[in-house]
């Protein structure tokens, strides 16, 4: 898993379908590494994120970092943050990620 791909993933679920209701969580495969670096400690932050606990590892039961729609732009690039159709724009409000370090899963809660 990659930017791209959970960028990819964010901005289909932000799509407007004629008769289909949009995706609001992702579901990840994910280690305790990967998440700290691209979710936490990631350089294109410019303001650090609302994590808890503040303090984790591989034996916390859950993590969670919320995301402003700023800062999920920051992180996943603009575009991936904006969807759908020709009739109306969808923008990404808000965005939660809920990490399980010791099942190596995490679940992207996306809003509107």
């Amino acid at each position: 898993m990659d930017k791209k791909q959970i960028g990819d993933r964010v901005k289909a679920a932000l799509a407007l379908n004629k008769y289909a209701l949009n995706r609001t969580v992702i579901n990840l495969q994910i280690d305790t590494a990967f998440f700290r670096t691209f979710f936490v400690d990631n350089d294109k932050l410019s303001k650090p994120v609302s994590i808890t606990p503040t303090e984790f590892d591989d034996t916390s039961p859950v993590v969670v970092v919320e995301f402003s729609r700023h800062q999920a732009a920051e992180l996943l690039g603009v575009s991936k943050v904006k969807g759908g159709n020709r009739l109306s724009t969808t923008h990404l409000a808000a965005m939660c990620v809920v990490f399980y370090p010791g099942r190596g899963t995490a679940k992207i809660w996306l809003s509107v």
